[in-house]
């Protein structure tokens, strides 16, 4: 019987103990949120920054992928979103010394700010012409002369479905193209593995 209550005891005692250490590495290596103040809050707007990017971007590729009904209107305000939070705007969120625990993001995006400054306001302007060309559905002689991305896996009638809305200029896939690249290059340059 008294064997069995100290091994109660001690397995409480380790469980506090587990606990408290996983509190403690929580903490350390953690996401920033455990430290809501400083560079760590910094760094949690960031993160949220970019996690709305890219669920944008996601979005409109899944859009012009067919996986999800094209509505033009929405397409837009996702891009005009993508372009008001690019560029000057997202590197409000990058001031030096806002690197903590937990940050995706390389210390050479301060080293070569102006590198990385580069990509942001590439990125701004991809998205600012995928406003432009996403913001009217191709005519018919834009269609026959550069061709058009039929955004429905199953199209209507007719030889150019002049009158739907699911038809997006080649100039759009471009741009998102560009857009696209511009943040995967970035990413493959100044962002790593959760230290």
């Amino acid at each position: 019987m008294k064997a069995m209550s100290r091994k109660i005891w001690l397995g409480v005692a380790a469980a506090i103990a587990l606990m408290l250490v996983s509190t403690a590495s929580a903490w350390w290596y953690g996401d920033p949120w455990y430290r809501p103040y400083g560079s760590g809050a910094v760094t949690y707007e960031r993160q949220n920054l970019m996690r709305d990017h890219g669920w944008a971007m996601q979005d409109i590729a899944s859009m012009f992928e067919g996986r999800r009904a094209f509505d033009r209107d929405e397409a837009v305000r996702l891009a005009r979103e993508l372009e008001a939070t690019l560029g000057d705007e997202m590197l409000k969120n990058f001031a030096p010394g806002t690197w903590v625990a937990g940050s995706r993001a390389r210390p050479w995006v301060w080293r070569d700010f102006r590198a990385f400054r580069g990509y942001a306001i590439g990125a701004q302007q991809a998205a600012q012409d995928l406003v432009g060309a996403l913001e009217q559905a191709p005519g018919s002689e834009e269609i026959e002369r550069q061709g058009a991305w039929m955004t429905s896996r199953h199209p209507a009638m007719g030889r150019w479905r002049h009158l739907s809305d699911d038809l997006v200029s080649m100039q759009a896939i471009q741009a998102y193209t560009r857009l696209n690249a511009n943040c995967h290059s970035c990413h493959a340059v100044f962002r790593g593995w959760r230290w």
